[in-house]
């Protein structure tokens, strides 16, 4: 694999926090373009087990020990504290930083057709169809997803030459105004990341600016329920393309409308490109989903355990309508709120969302590392007192031992959250 035009000549570096989904396949493209590669995380994982395979060196721990001599670039991301001792060491050494999304970017302007999905919601689900459609249509993509995809076996997909590159575009940070979309998707603009962006003003900004990022030979492909579309697409170079309503006579694996609408906008992309039709449909068809998006993990007393990524409450709606569309006989959401932040702001909407199950199981907040340091007072016992059939638990274990002598036959659980509360479904089917 050839190397990659970065805009530089250097070809030693170091990523701070390379377990992560997204820097772990950053970490792997250069290795095997390559460049000499290491880096360091807080814990062992399977995503770093794998990267030892390759041969890359991974040290457990921050430690300005961790910098190798030979490194030029350390890559970081924004969970990265700044008095991290390895970032404090380049600092001294006065290496050149990079935050994830501008390497991530700088690989992009190596494609001719850079595809990128953005949206509040449905990013890795639709960066996963596209991923299936165009392997499926033996375009050979290079795929960088936010989740894992079976049919990829992982987060990413070197493909074998550089014209179809297939990425998430996630808007925190405005991480993706330093992409090099030629193809822009955007699914839906709901407010969110209000720590960043203060306002739906400044996300919808945000947007646009994505937006104008395309070329006047590229494509946006965006949903026609957004709310005053026009300020996101009047004016811009590039062609426009919505989509929404229409059916167009394919049929998926998956539940939920939301998955329609996800693969409305795949399917426009892939026939920008000319890819067969009835390749497109196969793939569509065959598709079952990335791990934690509606991945079915197994069955506990004939009852159907589920596990998603759901952490909006948008997300948590559409989760938990395309449960009741397979008519169990009562849903159970196992829910762990994300971010004290994000659950107050939206303590209301959660609550009015998870009331669509039948039972409810709230856990503690999950508090990502890097993020939110000064808490807020909410606590999840909040959020169970506006749900009727809601309680409080206060570890995995109770979950899944309360899971255990409940569940009926016929019933789904369905373990939510973009935290670890996959672990109760796990514990359960153990």
């Amino acid at each position: 694999m050839q190397k990659f035009d970065l805009g530089f000549d250097y070809r030693n570096f170091h990523f701070v926090g390379i377990g992560g989904v997204n820097m772990s396949a950053l970490a792997e493209v250069l290795f095997l373009a390559g460049y000499s590669v290491s880096g360091s995380d807080k814990a062992d994982s399977p995503l770093v087990a794998h990267l030892r395979g390759l041969g890359i060196n991974v040290s457990i721990g921050h430690d300005a020990a961790n910098l190798p001599d030979s490194a030029e670039v350390v890559v970081y991301n924004a969970a990265v504290p700044a008095k991290n001792p390895e970032m404090a060491a380049a600092r001294a050494r006065g290496l050149k930083f990079l935050e994830r999304p501008a390497l991530l970017g700088l690989l992009m302007r190596n494609y001719s057709s850079a595809i990128c999905v953005a949206g509040t919601h449905g990013k890795t689900t639709t960066t996963s169809m596209l991923a299936e459609i165009f392997m499926a249509a033996e375009a050979d993509p290079t795929v960088m997803n936010g989740g894992v995809l079976p049919a990829m076996g992982g987060t990413m997909r070197i493909g074998g030459n550089r014209k179809y590159f297939i990425a998430e575009a996630c808007e925190y940070h405005d991480s993706f105004l330093q992409f090099h979309p030629f193809i822009g998707i955007i699914l839906n603009i709901e407010m969110d990341h209000s720590d960043y962006f203060g306002n739906e003003a400044g996300l919808r900004a945000s947007f646009r600016k994505f937006a104008e990022l395309i070329p006047p030979d590229g494509l946006l492909i965006i949903n026609h329920e957004i709310h005053e579309i026009h300020e996101i697409v009047d004016g811009l170079d590039c062609q426009v393309l919505t989509y929404g309503e229409e059916r167009l006579g394919f049929s998926l694996n998956v539940p939920g409308e939301h998955n329609i609408s996800n693969a409305k906008a795949a399917i426009l992309a892939a026939r920008f490109c000319g890819l067969d039709e009835g390749k497109i449909a196969h793939a569509l068809q065959g598709f079952t989903g990335a791990l934690r998006r509606f991945e079915r993990k197994g069955r506990f007393n004939d009852a159907e355990i589920i596990d998603d990524y759901a952490h909006h409450p948008t997300e948590v709606s559409a989760t938990l309508q395309a449960a009741k569309s397979l008519n169990p006989a009562r849903i159970w959401a196992i829910f762990q709120p994300h971010t004290p932040g994000r659950t107050a702001e939206f303590l209301d909407e959660f609550a009015e969302s998870l009331r669509i199950a039948d039972e409810v199981l709230i856990l503690d907040i999950y508090k990502p590392a890097g993020r939110e340091e000064d808490e807020s007072p909410i606590h999840a016992k909040d959020l169970a007192a506006k749900i009727p059939q809601s309680r409080y638990i206060p570890s995995f274990e109770a979950a899944a031992k309360h899971l255990a002598e409940h569940l009926a036959p016929g019933d789904m659980a369905i373990t939510m959250g973009a935290g670890d509360v996959h672990k109760v479904a796990e514990m359960l089917l153990e």
